[in-house]
């Protein structure tokens, strides 16, 4: 019997076996970390950048009207980029005491280093992840403002023809 087929048994003998993963994780060293910082800042630095100019191009376009989205689009859209907030959030209020936590390495001056160089990358006031999560938070939280903005400044302006339309003799 071929192997698979599931002919005498009706199950598929590689959906029964799990797959097994061989990944291993190294860990890094304090140089690594002191060698990657200064990369991993500036690019934390760069996306942030970018994102705040996207947020603020897509802020500018609904205030002057060239952004135009029908209302059940912009709702849409508005839903998707709350959702991702909201989970930006949630992985910062779930992440950040965690974060905060000191590396338990010992009690001598070179592990109190590192424990402090691990707190800094995770819980920096400049350059830290959970500073990087709340940034992203905030860009979203802008994005999802602009978007309301304009899908209101749209409602209006259907309501507006609407009852214009409706004053002029016209019906609905």
């Amino acid at each position: 019997m071929a192997e698979g087929t599931g002919t005498g048994t009706g199950t598929d003998a590689s959906a029964v076996t799990p797959a097994v993963s061989t990944a291993t994780t190294t860990p890094i060293t304090a140089e690594q970390l002191a060698a990657v910082k200064p990369v991993l800042q500036q690019q934390m630095l760069v996306d942030k950048a970018e994102a705040s100019h996207a947020a603020a191009k897509l802020d500018q376009a609904a205030d002057s009207g060239k952004l135009t989205l029908d209302v059940d689009a912009a709702d849409a859209l508005i839903k998707a980029v709350d959702t991702a907030r909201d989970q930006v959030m949630d992985l910062w209020k779930r992440t950040s005491d965690q974060l905060a936590t000191p590396l338990q390495l010992g009690e001598n001056p070179v592990a109190k280093a590192i424990s402090a160089r691990f707190s800094e990358l995770a819980v920096g006031e400049d350059s830290g992840a959970a500073k990087a999560l709340l940034d992203l938070f905030k860009v979203l939280d802008d994005i999802s403002n602009a978007l309301s903005k304009n899908r209101d400044t749209i409602r209006a302006a259907e309501e507006e023809a609407e009852h214009g339309f409706q004053k002029a003799g016209g019906s609905q």
